[in-house]
C-alpha cells in the first residue's frame, strides 16, 4: 500500500484542446494526504503545491502547458473557496 494518495485538479470549463487553454489565472488544487487511517478533518488541509508533488513523486504534471503558465501555477498552493 502506498504511503501516500495524491491528486491534482486543473478546473476548465467544458471545451477542447484543454493544455492550451490553462492560462495564469486557472485554477489548480493538489492534495497530498496520507494513505492511511489517521487522516482527519477536510481535505483542504491536505492543499499543497504541484511543485511539492512533483518533487516528492519525480513526475512533471501540467507538462504539456507552456512551461511559463506551468511555472506559475505549480509554485503556489490553492487557496480558493471550499
Amino acid at each position: 500500500m502506498p504511503a501516500r494518495v495524491w491528486k491534482v485538479i486543473v478546473i476548465l470549463p467544458t471545451g477542447e484542446a484543454d493544455a492550451t487553454r490553462v492560462r495564469p489565472d486557472t485554477r489548480v488544487i493538489a492534495v497530498d494526504m496520507p494513505n492511511n487511517n489517521s487522516v482527519s478533518g477536510g481535505w483542504e488541509t491536505y492543499r499543497t503545491s504541484v511543485d511539492a508533488i512533483e518533487a516528492a513523486t519525480g513526475y512533471d504534471l501540467l507538462s504539456a502547458v507552456d512551461p511559463a503558465v506551468q511555472q506559475q501555477l505549480e509554485s503556489q498552493p490553492d487557496t480558493g473557496p471550499l
